[in-house]
């Protein structure tokens, strides 16, 4: 047995059902918190655990279309690099794995995740008043930006993952 055959093997069922539970279980409180902080007046904070959330959801989106997008790789280094680390949605290839969701029939993945991208930005090095990185100018903008990126993160928790959701994960979702 190679590599990437064991590496699928450790992705497979009930281990996937588990883990997509998790991640977005995980993803919802992220986004519950990310809300409670915004209405303290912590947007930085908020942003991160807005990112935070997204992320989660990306994760859990990979492993729910995993078979779709290993039939998209070509490479078998790649296939192997994406069961390993891939499905975990790491910060620095966000975006060309939401490519890849793309590709496999997840409409709009990749401009949001590009929103959530520049509020993960803006959580480090604050407002971009000057437009060098295309972040939030100020705090009311990156409040509006955090809005929208939670409001599209709902839309996806709810057509994608409506099955993973307990009545005490539900109750949460409603709060966000």
């Amino acid at each position: 047995m190679n590599l990437l055959e064991k590496a699928k093997e450790k992705l497979e069922e009930p281990a996937k059902d588990n883990f997509i539970k998790k991640k977005v279980e995980d993803s919802i409180y992220e986004a519950f918190l990310a809300k409670k902080l915004a209405e303290e007046g912590l947007i930085r904070n908020a942003c991160g655990k807005a990112f935070q959330a997204w992320k989660d959801l990306i994760s859990a989106l990979l492993y729910l279309k995993k078979d779709n997008i290993l039939k998209l790789l070509k490479d078998e280094r790649q296939k192997e690099w994406f069961l390993k680390k891939g499905v975990y949605a790491p910060s620095s290839r966000l975006s060309p794995l939401s490519s890849l969701l793309e590709k496999v029939g997840v409409k709009d993945v990749a401009y949001v995740t590009s929103e959530a991208l520049r509020l993960h930005t803006y959580q480090y090095h604050g407002p971009d008043p000057e437009g060098l990185w295309g972040g939030p100018v100020d705090k009311e903008d990156a409040k509006d930006h955090l809005e929208l990126l939670l409001r599209k993160w709902k839309e996806y928790i709810s057509k994608y993952f409506e099955k993973y959701l307990d009545e005490d994960l539900r109750k949460v979702l409603e709060n966000v």
